[in-house]
């Protein structure tokens, strides 16, 4: 489960308030924060947490943070950058094993904390699915130009207003599923979980918003940057 963000991300207290909620929801402590991988550092608590997550060195215009719930096996990484580096977009990422989400409860759980990451961190485009359908979109040509194409539509799929006017509001409409935000947002919930959900109905679902804005990992071609998806300076602009 991934968010993505152009917004200026969360001070200390902010992060410290989303992982007291996160706790709840998971049902488990944050026991490591570090900036190496695998993560030693231990928490000693969610102010301690904040803060180490938001200190930046001087020079260092970025960090990339790993963490882990080690009673729940569940792992995640926090790519955060300075608010003046805009060529670059924040990044959240969550790893839950099958066997928690299988549990009574942990496919709700799961979902509550996608809701809670879209609320918290102001992502423009975010995801959750199995991770074989993540890695699925990988190019052989190289990593994701964000600013050209978006992975797909998953299991779970939060587009930000930007991203609804972008596609078209209307085109929404033909998509199962459709929770609509007072905001302006959308996500979209294909299934009751990624087991359900059919290949077909992920790529007919990418399909019904204009397939040239979502990954094809066989195609080799370079698309133009703003053409079928929002540059960061565009997403900035709608902030």
């Amino acid at each position: 489960m991934s968010h993505l963000s152009v917004a200026d991300w969360p001070e200390p207290v902010q992060w410290k308030t989303y992982f007291e909620q996160a706790q709840q929801l998971l049902g488990g402590p944050l026991t490591h924060l570090d900036e190496n991988d695998p993560v030693r550092r231990k928490v000693t608590s969610l102010d301690d947490a904040g803060t180490y997550l938001c200190t930046l060195k001087e020079q260092e215009q970025s960090r990339w943070v790993f963490g882990r719930y080690k009673t729940l096996g569940i792992e995640l990484s926090v790519d955060r950058f300075r608010p003046a580096a805009h060529q670059f977009a924040n990044a959240l990422t969550w790893h839950a094993p099958l066997s928690f989400f299988e549990k009574f409860g942990g496919r709700q759980r799961v979902r509550d904390l996608f809701d809670l990451g879209n609320r918290t961190f102001k992502p423009f485009y975010a995801f959750g699915d199995e991770r074989v359908q993540v890695a699925s979109k990988k190019k052989s040509s190289g990593s994701v130009d964000i600013e050209t194409e978006l992975l797909g539509v998953f299991w779970l799929t939060y587009f930000n207003a930007a991203y609804v006017a972008f596609f078209g509001n209307q085109k929404f409409d033909g998509l199962p599923g459709v929770e609509r935000g007072s905001d302006g947002s959308i996500t979209v919930v294909l299934g009751d979980n990624p087991k359900s959900v059919t290949n077909e109905l992920r790529e007919q679902a990418a399909a019904t918003l204009g397939k040239q804005s979502f990954v094809n990992p066989s195609d080799t071609l370079n698309k133009p940057r703003g053409r079928f998806a929002l540059t960061f300076q565009q997403l900035l602009a709608e902030l």
